[in-house]
């Protein structure tokens, strides 16, 4: 899991993070949770409690 704090998640650009939308209905537990592409992983989406932390 990786861990970033509240000062480097705000520093990411809104057009790569947002809550997690549940189109599909795949993972309804994880719907309005932060996720984002996080800086030097490429296009991992990460969840947050799920592949991320904020601390």
């Amino acid at each position: 899991m990786v861990r970033i704090t509240k000062a480097e998640y705000d520093r990411i650009g809104n057009d790569y993070k947002s809550t997690y939308q549940d189109y599909q209905g795949n993972h309804p537990e994880w719907v309005g949770r932060r996720c984002a592409f996080l800086p030097g992983y490429g296009t991992i989406l990460f969840i947050e409690g799920v592949s991320f932390e904020i601390v």
